[in-house]
C-alpha cells in the first residue's frame, strides 16, 4: 500500500507539472512503436491452485514452483509533447510451470501430472515524463492504466477458485528511465505490476529492458520526396 500511495504521489506531482509546461512544449506530437522484455514475477503459489476433477479437485500439499519467467511486451503509443503520452501494448510471459506436485492421499502424499498457467494481456496507459536537461538525455516517467489479462491453466492443476482464471481487468502501475541514444532511438529500464483485483489471477511484477523508435505524424502524410523539385514549384 505504502508503494501505491508514493506512486500515487509522484503521478500526481508530474501531471501538475506537465499542465503547467505542456504549452511551452518546443517538441512536436509523435507516434512511437516499441518492444520490452526481461524479468518478470508471476507470483503463483501452492495455494493459488488445486488439482483437477479427474484428479480429486484436492488441494496442492507439495510442489515446485516455478513463477520467475520472461516476459516480453510490444506497444504504441502517441506522444503529445515532451510531457504526456497515451500508450497501448500486449503482454506475453512464459508460462508459470508446476511440477513434481503432490496432494494428500489414503495413505501417503500422491503425485499427479504437472501443470502450468499461460497469460497474456492487452494493457493501455497514460505515460507523464519529466524531461532532464537536455545533454544529460535522461527523460524519467511513471504510468498509470488498466491491463486486461486471460490466464488458463493446464495439465493436472487448475484455480483454486471454482472455475478457471478467464479474462479479468487489473490495474496496471509502472516507473522507468529513459535514454535517448539518438533523436528517434530510446532505450528504457522500467519497473510495472499488474495488481491483483477482483480477480484469482495473482500480481505480476516486471522489470524489463526496453527500446523504442519515435515518429513525427508529418514523416509519413508527405508522400515520397521530390530531390528535383528545390522550391516546390516544378510540376
Amino acid at each position: 500500500m505504502k508503494i501505491r500511495k508514493v506512486l500515487f504521489s509522484l503521478f500526481s506531482t508530474l501531471v501538475c507539472v506537465s499542465a503547467s509546461y505542456a504549452t511551452t512544449a518546443a517538441s512536436k506530437p509523435q507516434i512511437y512503436v516499441g518492444v520490452q522484455g526481461g524479468y518478470a514475477n508471476t507470483n503463483f503459489g501452492l495455494s493459488t491452485m488445486q488439482s483437477t476433477s479427474d484428479n480429486g479437485s484436492q488441494p496442492l500439499i507439495a510442489a515446485a514452483i516455478h513463477n520467475h519467467v520472461f516476459g516480453a511486451r510490444g506497444y504504441v503509443g502517441y506522444q503529445f509533447n515532451d510531457y504526456v503520452a497515451v500508450e497501448a501494448g500486449y503482454l506475453r510471459v512464459r508460462n508459470t510451470r508446476y511440477t513434481n506436485v503432490y496432494i494428500s492421499g489414503t495413505t501417503a502424499p500422491t503425485l499427479i501430472p504437472n501443470g502450468d498457467i499461460t497469460e497474456y494481456g492487452v494493457d493501455i496507459s497514460g505515460k507523464v515524463f519529466l524531461p532532464m536537461a537536455a545533454y544529460i538525455h535522461l527523460s524519467p516517467y511513471l504510468k498509470i492504466g488498466g491491463e486486461y489479462m486471460n490466464a488458463q491453466s493446464h495439465g493436472g492443476i487448475t484455480s483454486a477458485s471454482n472455475s478457471d482464471f478467464g479474462y479479468s481487468l487489473h490495474p496496471l502501475l509502472g516507473a522507468g528511465i529513459g535514454y535517448n541514444l539518438a533523436p528517434s532511438l530510446t532505450v528504457d529500464l522500467s519497473w510495472t505490476t499488474m495488481t491483483k483485483r477482483n480477480s484469482n489471477v495473482p500480481r505480476i511484477d516486471m522489470y524489463f529492458l526496453g527500446l523504442t523508435y519515435h515518429f513525427s505524424p508529418d514523416d509519413i502524410q508527405g508522400g515520397p520526396p521530390n530531390y528535383g523539385d528545390v522550391d516546390n514549384n516544378d510540376p
